[in-house]
C-alpha cells in the first residue's frame, strides 16, 4: 500500500539499468493497475543521476524533499529537482525556457516546437518498451498510441511522451445556471430536474437534459441582471462568466449555438477554414456583442484573466457559466472554478447544468476536448539528457504512473492520511481529504504524474457526480452528437503545419484577440470591420496555415480507422 512506500529501502538489484528489467512480465493487481520488476539481480550498484523533474500537476506549491520525492529517491536511486513554476501560467513557462532553466523531463504543451528548436530530445520506442513497459502495452491497445507524437521522418522515435484518458474523447462543455437565482426570480427551468447527488454539495447540483435557446438564456440574464437576485440592493450582478485570457474556458458553449468549436477548424464552402474567419463566427459575434450592449456582460472581463473570473464567480457575481462535467460533477480538483468555488463557500447556492444552449437555426454544442481521440498533453525531455539517465526517467515514469503502489502514492498520498475510497478499494473513486487538499502538491501529491488514466484505472477519478451525468447525458450518444471536432487535423504530423504555426501563431492570436474584444465591447461593427478584418488575418499567415491544413488528414477519416 501506498502507506509504506516512506519506508522502502533503496537496494541496489531494485535499480539497475538491463535489458531484462521489464523481461519478468507485470504482476498485475485489484482496480487494473499493475506492479512491474524494474531490475534484476546485479552485484554493482546503479549510478546515481540527478534529475530536474516537473510534472501536470506543477502549480508553484511544491516542496523540496517532499515524501512523494523521498519515495522516488530510495527507490530508484536518484536526486530530483523540483521547478516551483505553476505549469499552466504561460509566462513563468515561458520564462523558464527563455532562462534555459528547461528541466530534464516537463509537462510542455508545443513538443514539435520544442523539438524542432533543439530544446528537448527524441525518445526512442526501443527505450520506451524497454524501460516503460505499462506505458507502452498501453499504446500497444490503443490504434493510434505509437503514431501520436512521432517524429516524421525518424521511425521509432517520439517528440513527447503522451498522456491519455477515454474519457477526453467525447469530453464537452456545458452550461451551469443559478438555480437559486431562478427560483427567487420565477424562472422556469426546463425539462425534468435531476439531482446530482444526495451529498457533499452535489444535492444541490441539478441537471436537465433540456438546454435553453440562446433567445430563453438572454432573457434569463435580464432578470439576472435587473432584478437584484442576490438582494443586496445593487445592480452588480451578471449573465454569463467571461474573461480576457482563455476564450475556450469561457465562450465555448456560446460558439457551438453557432455550429463551430473553438479553436477548431471547419468546413466551409468545400474548404478547410479557420473558426476566426468563418460566417459562423461573425454571427457569434454579433451575439454577443449585443449581450454586451445590453449589460448582461461584466464590462470588468476585458481586465480579468481566468482565475480572476473564477474568483468574481465564488463571490456570486455571476449566474451562469461553462463548464465541463467533472466540474459540474464537483470532483475535487475542479473546487477552485464554478460551481465548485462557490457551492463550497454558499451553502444555499444551488446549481442547473443542462447541455450547451441551442442556436437560432438548432445548432448546439461546444469543441471536443480533444480533437481526435482521448490522446492529449505531453511530457518532453531535455536536449542534453543521456540514454541513461532517459532509461532512469522513463522506469520513473513508467513507475508512478502505472504501478499500483507509485500511482497511489504519487498521485494520490497515502491512504487514511490523503484520501479514501468513495466504494471498494480499486473499484471506485478516490476521494482527498478536505484538510490535506492544500498540501497535495507542498508533499509532491500529482506534481511529477502525466495525465493518463487508463483501463479500470479511470474509476479513481471519477466521483459519483461525474459518473451520474455521464451516465444521463455527456456520456450517451446524445451528448457525443453535440461534439465538435476540426474538419482537418495534422494529428500525427505529416505536414509544415506545426512550423507554420510556429511563425504565424502569435501574431494571428493577436490579431483574432483584438477583433474578438472590440467587436464584443462594440468598439468596431462586426459588419462594417469584417473585410478588413480577414484579410488581416488572413494576410498574417493564415492563409498559409489553411492551405497546408488542407495536405492533413479529415478527423472523420482518422476517427474511422479507430
Amino acid at each position: 500500500m501506498a502507506t509504506k512506500k516512506l519506508g522502502v529501502t533503496a537496494l541496489a538489484a531494485v535499480m539497475l539499468l538491463s535489458a531484462s528489467a521489464c523481461s519478468d512480465g507485470n504482476v498485475t493487481n485489484e482496480g487494473g493497475a499493475t506492479s512491474s520488476p524494474t531490475a534484476t539481480q546485479n552485484t554493482e550498484a546503479p549510478e546515481t543521476f540527478e534529475i530536474s523533474w516537473l510534472g501536470q500537476g506543477a502549480r508553484g506549491k511544491v516542496e523540496d524533499n517532499n515524501k512523494v520525492q523521498q519515495m522516488i529517491e530510495q527507490k530508484f536511486n536518484v536526486k530530483l529537482s523540483n521547478r516551483k513554476i505553476d505549469i499552466n501560467n504561460k509566462e513563468q513557462r515561458n520564462l523558464m525556457l527563455a532562462s534555459g532553466e528547461m528541466p530534464d523531463i516537463s509537462f510542455m504543451d508545443t513538443p514539435v516546437k520544442l523539438y524542432n528548436d533543439a530544446v528537448t530530445r527524441s525518445i526512442p520506442k526501443e527505450m520506451i518498451e524497454q524501460y516503460a513497459p505499462n506505458y507502452a502495452k498501453m499504446l500497444d491497445e490503443e490504434p493510434t498510441g505509437w503514431l501520436v507524437n512521432q517524429i516524421e521522418g525518424k521511425d521509432g522515435e517520439y517528440y513527447a511522451l503522451t498522456g491519455y484518458k477515454e474519457d477526453w474523447d467525447n469530453l464537452i462543455w456545458g452550461q451551469v445556471y443559478r438555480l437559486d437565482w431562478m427560483e427567487k426570480l420565477g424562472i422556469e427551468p426546463k425539462g425534468e430536474l435531476v439531482p446530482v447527488g444526495d451529498s457533499g454539495g452535489l444535492e444541490r447540483i441539478f441537471f436537465s437534459k433540456e438546454a435553453f435557446t440562446l433567445e430563453e438564456e438572454q432573457a434569463m440574464f435580464e432578470r439576472f441582471v435587473q432584478d437584484d437576485p442576490d438582494g443586496n440592493n445593487k445592480m452588480d450582478t451578471f449573465g454569463l462568466l467571461m474573461n480576457n485570457s482563455d476564450a475556450s474556458w469561457a465562450m465555448n458553449t456560446e460558439a457551438g449555438a453557432f455550429g463551430f468549436g473553438w479553436d477548431y477548424n471547419l468546413e466551409e464552402d468545400g474548404q478547410v477554414t479557420g473558426y476566426a474567419i468563418s460566417q459562423s463566427y461573425k454571427a457569434f459575434l454579433k451575439h454577443m456583442a449585443q449581450l454586451y450592449q445590453k449589460g448582461l456582460l461584466d464590462p470588468e472581463f476585458t481586465t480579468l484573466n481566468r482565475a480572476k473570473s473564477w474568483e468574481k464567480f465564488a463571490a456570486g457575481k455571476y449566474g451562469a457559466a461553462q463548464v465541463q462535467v467533472q466540474a459540474a460533477g464537483l470532483m475535487p480538483f475542479t473546487f477552485n472554478r464554478p460551481p465548485g468555488n462557490l457551492v463550497q463557500k454558499d451553502p444555499a447556492a444551488k446549481f442547473l447544468f443542462t447541455p450547451p444552449p441551442i442556436g437560432p437555426d438548432g445548432r448546439q454544442g461546444s469543441a471536443a476536448y480533444r480533437p481526435v481521440d482521448g490522446f492529449g498533453y505531453a511530457m518532453v525531455v531535455k536536449k542534453d539528457v543521456s540514454d541513461e539517465k532517459l532509461a532512469r526517467i522513463l522506469q520513473i515514469f513508467d513507475y508512478i504512473n502505472f504501478d499500483k503502489e507509485g500511482l497511489m502514492l504519487s498521485q494520490f498520498g497515502d491512504e487514511g492520511v490523503d484520501y479514501t475510497w468513495e466504494g471498494e478499494p480499486y473499484q471506485s473513486a478516490v476521494v482527498p481529504i478536505e484538510t490535506a487538499e492544500a498540501d497535495r502538491e507542498k508533499q509532491g501529491i500529482g506534481y511529477y504524474n502525466l495525465s493518463i488514466q487508463h483501463g479500470n484505472v479511470a474509476a479513481y477519478y471519477v466521483n459519483e457526480g461525474v459518473t451520474k451525468l455521464t451516465e444521463l447525458f455527456f456520456g450517451s450518444n446524445e451528448g457525443r452528437d453535440i461534439v465538435y471536432r476540426p474538419y482537418r487535423w495534422d494529428y500525427f504530423n505529416q505536414t509544415k503545419y506545426e512550423d507554420l504555426n510556429t511563425t504565424y501563431g502569435a501574431q494571428l492570436k493577436t490579431v483574432t484577440d483584438e477583433f474578438l474584444f472590440k467587436s464584443i465591447t462594440g468598439e468596431v461593427d462586426v459588419d462594417a470591420a469584417w473585410d478588413d478584418y480577414v484579410t488581416s488575418w488572413r494576410g498574417s499567415g493564415g492563409d498559409d496555415m489553411l492551405a497546408e491544413l488542407e495536405k492533413a488528414p479529415k478527423v472523420s477519416d482518422l476517427r474511422e480507422k479507430q
